[in-house]
């Protein structure tokens, strides 16, 4: 053995040296350098990204819906036999029996004869209209029916009737010969006619009534007590017919002073609308108004029978009429701080929002109140209190719209929060 073996370096075949050593480690201290680098700018540019990445705005989710005003509903005094249906007009149908059974409308349809007249021939309040010269055939006409027994109003050959007096002999003491002349000056023949009385009712929905002559006379014109509400509200719109049908009396040139069939007219609060009688019965569409309201009571009941249809038919109105007074209340349908929304907000609970205001209508149990929320474009600060949509209540065409406010202040997410979301 070589002296001072011990202390030779390896050899060149080695893989050890100091030199090596001192390389592997600089390398891996650059190698990890590189990662915290990498690492740290990856933080920096996702740290970036979150900031500027778009905050949900917050979102509104209601909370409450249609309902039903809560009790049994009213109960009333129907006759035993026909159908009947009566609303309070604009708040809705109060109760109803046999309401879509077609039953013969004998001078009721006369309501439709006037619609369609003063649709084709608009009149204003005060004003008489056109004027009309009576005919031979129209006498001729007159008289054939009142030796049949019909209603009528006495006419004679050139006789001046305006366009309102017309409408009076048609609604007051309902003059069947008074329709036939009106059809023919409308429509130039009754069958054209007829087809506009049709054409009416359908647009009015009156979807299971058939005209078939404009004085009722023909027992195949025929309709629902639903239906003929919904003719007398479009009359009673009219504010020229509405006038006429709470008439009493009237006075013609010829005819003189002729009475309202109606007899409940002007008594008890009554102002129309329009009676029928015929073979299969006595029919009556009336109007009355409600105490303390503006509003008016609607109804119809039809194919009374007894020894005096009609008679019962009115007597049967009357006491419709005493009952539905006695129905309507105020019903609480939205409270002042009732929650009715929730917002959904970014970084944060959620925030309720409530009614500013109660909300009362008129109604009775069983009619459906709707609620329909309109929210506003929300920021991301929103101080308490601050009115962020409208909530529309609706019963009938009774209408409230109640500002939305809310309970707590929403502010902008944090930025630890902007930072953490995934």
């Amino acid at each position: 053995m070589r002296k001072n073996d011990s202390w030779l370096g390896p050899g060149s075949g080695s893989t050890f040296s100091r030199g090596g050593h001192y390389r592997d480690s600089r390398s891996s201290l650059a190698r990890l350098s590189r990662v915290i680098v990498i690492v740290v700018a990856l933080i920096v540019v996702v740290s970036a990204i979150q900031l500027i990445r778009s905050v949900p705005l917050p979102t509104a989710v209601g909370s409450v819906g249609d309902t039903v005003i809560p009790g049994a509903p009213p109960s009333l005094p129907w006759p035993s036999q026909g159908g009947g249906t009566v609303t309070i007009d604009g708040v809705g149908t109060v109760a109803d029996f046999n309401s879509n059974t077609q039953i013969p409308l004998a001078s009721v349809a006369k309501i439709i004869t006037a619609l369609v007249i003063i649709r084709d021939h608009p009149l204003a309040t005060g004003n008489q209209g056109p004027t009309l010269t009576v005919t031979p055939n129209d006498v001729a006409n007159y008289q054939s029916m009142f030796r049949q027994q019909d209603s009528v109003v006495p006419v004679a050959n050139g006789e001046k009737l305006t366009e309102y007096q017309l409408l009076e002999g048609l609604l007051v003491p309902s003059g069947d010969n008074i329709a036939q002349m009106l059809a023919t000056w409308d429509a130039g023949s009754t069958q054209a006619f007829v087809g506009k009385m049709n054409s009416v009712a359908k647009s009015l929905d009156m979807t299971r009534s058939i005209f078939k002559d404009p004085s009722g006379l023909d027992s195949g014109t025929v309709g629902t007590a639903h239906d003929q509400v919904l003719a007398a509200m479009a009359l009673l719109k009219n504010p020229v017919l509405a006038q006429i049908v709470g008439e009493a009396q009237a006075t013609l040139p010829v005819a003189g002073v002729v009475y309202n069939v109606n007899y409940n007219v002007g008594h008890n609060g009554f102002v129309g609308v329009k009676t029928g009688s015929m073979g299969s019965g006595g029919n009556l569409v009336f109007a009355a108004t409600l105490a303390g309201s503006k509003k008016l009571i609607v109804g119809a009941i039809l194919g009374q029978s007894g020894v005096q249809p009609l008679i019962a038919a009115l007597s049967e109105s009357t006491k419709l009429v005493d009952a539905v007074r006695k129905v309507p209340g105020q019903f609480n349908v939205l409270k002042q701080g009732q929650i009715v929304a929730t917002l959904k907000v970014a970084g944060a609970a959620p925030v309720g929002v409530e009614a500013a205001k109660n909300v009362s209508f008129m109604g009775w149990p069983g009619l459906r109140v709707s609620y329909k929320a309109k929210f506003g474009k929300l920021g991301h600060n929103i101080a308490k209190g601050s009115q962020v949509g409208t909530l529309t209540v609706t019963l009938g065409d009774q209408t409230s719209s109640v500002p939305l406010i809310t309970t707590k202040a929403i502010q902008s997410p944090s930025l630890s929060w902007r930072l953490k979301r995934l």
